[in-house]
């Protein structure tokens, strides 16, 4: 199994993220992107993290890899 790239986050950008992730007024992709890079940067793979949210594993691996800049 390859490894998927780790995910680092300041503070403030995973305190951002938790946020994000409970938030209810939010758009539905914003809250499954802040869940994605949060389980990322808890050292998830992108199988586990598509089961968790319930994503293909090529949109956990998509999103992984960028989602986390916007933050």
């Amino acid at each position: 199994m390859p490894i998927a790239p780790r995910v680092v986050l300041t503070e403030d950008q995973e305190r951002t993220l938790h946020q994000w992730a409970r938030g209810r007024s939010l758009p539905t992709r914003q809250v499954e992107r802040a869940r994605v890079v949060l389980l990322a940067a808890a050292g998830k793979q992108d199988l586990e993290i598509a089961s968790a949210v319930g994503i293909s594993n090529q949109k956990a691996a998509r999103w992984r890899n960028v989602s986390w800049k916007w933050v």
